[in-house]
């Protein structure tokens, strides 16, 4: 139910909330967007954009703890070597929370950011944490996300080594991510597990992941009406998984990115078409029955633009939500790479469709339709709409178009020889086994030089030197995560800053 007392107090509140912000330096989101972001939340307006801050831990593949899956800059903890005690009232969590409390974004959530300014609030993960804006205490968190190892059976053409073990074995030739996660950690759990709302299971895939199956007991045993989300790549059915379906709390979102046999079975390869649409009905009958969701998740990109209305057909025949995610990684597969001509034709196409809206579902799904072509909308009318990648790093002009730029000269710093640079790198990587795991030296070594490649040979000079006074975890992340197009747009208008004096 939506809390109108709340939405009152929100708007008389906002003005002073904004005027305190600025006050103490911080950069509250534009007061107008805010305004028709609060119109449009499910729950009504809340004076915070987002309350995941105070009531969400997410748990990776090697350790690291982050508030969410989007907002990966900012390190809470890591596992071992912190408890999640520590982790949960860290400093890097409360500075978090500070910074959301006034509304600002920019620590670590550009991501969630792009998606306000764009308008395309549908979707965005803030709203689903609004039932909890009365927990901005953070004595114990409600929900819990689990991304606790990467085995999965597929190697979507999208996805990547990190994400999938069979990728990592069979595309990058890496050894596995080593599981640090442990029984020790199971027990540290139920502590919160009590305290918990909801708890989530990601991937991989969920259903090949052994320590799962430990803290499903352990939830069955502490608080067995816990709301559970997992979300699947549908391709596994058995006893063991129907018995925990049925039994336990699950809401299921099964991925599934074209209807069309041979279109799903090249994105999602190593699919089998007939088995995914059935195990989803099996899925939908389970979840019909125990009066749970069931979602379909479906990624948006080049190659299945054409299939988002038969997918949101299908979750109409099988009684689901339909999920849309926007690719923006890699960039030849998103469609902010498309042209305006290629992006009118697609708009076009979609008016082909219509859906019914009788039931809250079809209206759901409906209106994750009519958010697609409004999406689309956003990139057709105006010229110069910035996409993803550029978003980030603030869309600043590259060299070639400021040459008065390009000529100023460097600040002197201390420069050092390739040589040291290398041995710069090599004690890096000694300090910390997993660095290895998240990216190889060599392929670290080599991704740099490439980026670099094109720059001249003072400039190279100049950026290596500036990357040995730099948390070596960032760079290290920034490698893994960013194209070599995207690595080098960053190093230009970081010389482009420092040449301007910014």
């Amino acid at each position: 139910m939506i809390n109108i007392i709340e939405s009152i107090k929100t708007r008389f509140q906002q003005e002073a909330r904004y005027r305190e912000a600025e006050s103490k330096g911080f950069k509250p989101l534009n007061k107008g967007l805010y305004k028709k972001y609060n119109s449009f939340r499910p729950e009504g307006g809340k004076p915070i954009f987002c309350y995941l801050p105070y009531n969400s831990l997410t748990f990776s593949f090697t350790g690291k703890v982050f508030v969410c899956g989007y907002n990966r800059e900012i390190l809470l903890g890591k596992y071992p070597q912190n408890t999640i005690d520590e982790i949960w009232n860290g400093s890097n969590a409360k500075k978090l929370r500070e910074h959301m409390s006034h509304n600002d974004l920019e620590f670590g959530c550009q991501h969630c950011k792009y998606f306000f300014d764009k308008e395309k609030f549908t979707n965005l993960r803030p709203l689903v944490f609004d039932k909890y804006y009365n927990n901005t205490e953070a004595l114990f968190p409600k929900v819990f996300e689990f991304e606790l190892s990467n085995e999965c059976n597929l190697e979507c053409q999208m996805c990547q080594g990190e994400v999938s073990s069979s990728i990592r074995k069979n595309k990058d030739k890496l050894p596995p991510i080593p599981m640090v996660y442990d029984d020790a950690f199971v027990e540290q759990l139920a502590k919160y597990i009590p305290h918990l709302k909801e708890a989530k299971f990601y991937g991989g895939e969920p259903f090949l992941i052994p320590i799962y199956y430990k803290i499903w007991e352990k939830v069955r045993e502490l608080n067995p009406s816990l709301e559970l989300f997992l979300i699947t790549n549908g391709m596994h059915w058995n006893s063991k998984i129907e018995k925990l379906v049925t039994e336990l709390n699950f809401d299921l979102a099964v991925s599934i990115d074209a209807m069309d046999k041979e279109k799903l079975e090249r994105i999602r390869k190593n699919v089998v078409h007939e088995k995914l649409l059935d195990n989803i009905k099996r899925f939908s009958d389970i979840c019909t029955k125990k009066g749970k969701h069931l979602s379909l998740s479906f990624t948006v990109q080049k190659d299945n633009w054409d299939q988002l209305p038969l997918v949101i057909k299908h979750c109409n025949e099988v009684n689901a939500f339909i999920y849309v995610s926007y690719l923006e990684r890699p960039i030849h597969y998103s469609l902010t790479d498309m042209s305006k001509a290629e992006l009118k034709e697609v708009r076009a196409y979609m008016e082909k469709f219509n859906f019914p809206i009788f039931t809250q579902k079809e209206r759901h799904n409906k209106k994750c339709f009519e958010d697609f072509k409004h999406f689309l909308d956003t990139y057709i009318n105006n010229e110069e709409e910035t996409r993803y990648h550029e978003y980030r790093f603030d869309s600043e002009k590259l060299f070639e178009e400021m040459p008065e730029v390009k000529q100023q000269v460097l600040p002197e710093i201390s420069l050092i020889s390739e040589s040291q640079w290398l041995e710069w790198v090599d004690k890096s990587y000694q300090k910390q086994e997993s660095y290895a795991l998240l990216v190889p030296k060599e392929i670290f070594i080599r991704k740099i030089n490439a980026v670099m490649e094109q720059f001249s040979d003072n400039d190279r000079q100049y950026l290596k030197s500036t990357m040995v006074g730099t948390s070596f975890d960032q760079i290290l992340e920034s490698v893994k995560h960013f194209s070599e197009e995207e690595l080098r747009r960053l190093s230009l208008q970081q010389l482009n800053r420092i040449r301007a004096g910014v």
